[in-house]
């Protein structure tokens, strides 16, 4: 008696798999929106926000896929063997995904980034907005680029490349960065060093607005990486091009923001020593030039 209403009990479930399915993916649903609204109306910033939700999402489509197979495992299973072949057909055609799922759960296990986090895979540069089970979408950046380095291209990358391509995280450069420049100048026979005293003390007054701030935010990435920085003092080095002309550059420990800026005023101030004396000069030849 008990077990004929256990096995009507069960043939009543079985009949009604298309249901509990349904329900099952409507009351996830429901779970993600509503936790989702409590995240975006907390007070909260707005980057663990991204992550939250971020967080919500995997962990909802993960219930999904475990719920819906523990409802089909049977007939998934009765499809595997009737049609072992196919199966073998359909598994070699996604490979590709299933290489993605296993890099998304490479990633995940070795947290290498997370949402917000600036990172390089393989040649791509951008930062991290969204990372799911198959891709991982960048808002790419310039990495020659200043300013906020946005080049407003969107970029979706596969999660299989993380086994074939290395995946650098560069978070520190969001705010400070190791800006490198040159100045080339013609060699006319005077001493390229003599400008060195002056270059160095002009440098330094650019960086003195945030000479403080850079130490301490080397410190800090020294600290969070195990590594030892070059520090944040300017270097200034000379050299010579293939054609003879002498090469000043200069390697600065400077803001993002401000690196474009820098350099446009120690360049000016370089050619000013150089050319400036030479101003006068020639605005009183072209006086007496004009002079009747």
């Amino acid at each position: 008696m008990n077990s004929d209403f256990f096995v009507q009990a069960l043939g009543r479930f079985m009949e009604h798999k298309l249901a509990w399915s349904f329900a099952l993916v409507v009351l996830v649903l429901f779970s993600r929106y509503v936790l989702v609204q409590l995240f975006r109306r907390s007070s909260w910033p707005r980057q663990d926000i991204r992550r939250r939700v971020h967080m919500v999402h995997n962990f909802t489509n993960l219930m999904i896929v475990i719920g819906l197979f523990a409802i089909w495992v049977s007939e998934l299973r009765n499809f595997a063997l009737s049609i072992a072949a196919f199966s073998v057909a359909i598994v070699i055609a996604l490979r590709d995904v299933v290489a993605c799922l296993v890099g998304g759960l490479y990633q995940a296990s070795m947290r290498s980034f997370t949402i917000g986090d600036w990172v390089r895979i393989g040649d791509q540069f951008g930062e991290v907005i969204d990372n799911n089970w198959l891709s991982t979408t960048l808002l790419e950046i310039d990495p020659h680029g200043l300013g906020n380095g946005y080049t407003g291209t969107t970029l979706y990358v596969p999660n299989n490349v993380f086994f074939t391509q290395p995946v650098k995280n560069l978070n520190f450069m969001r705010r400070y960065i190791e800006h490198s420049f040159s100045i080339v100048r013609e060699n006319k026979g005077e001493n390229p060093f003599a400008i060195k005293p002056y270059i160095t003390e002009r440098v330094l007054e650019h960086c003195e607005s945030f000479k403080e701030v850079a130490e301490r935010y080397c410190k800090l990435i020294e600290s969070r990486m195990g590594v030892d920085l070059a520090g944040t003092e300017p270097k200034i080095k000379f050299s010579t091009s293939e054609l003879g002309h002498n090469v000043l550059t200069i390697t600065l420990f400077c803001p993002r923001e401000e690196a474009t800026d820098i350099e446009q005023k120690v360049t000016e101030d370089f050619y000013h020593f150089w050319y400036g004396n030479k101003g006068p000069d020639l605005a009183d030849s072209a006086e007496i030039a004009t002079t009747p």
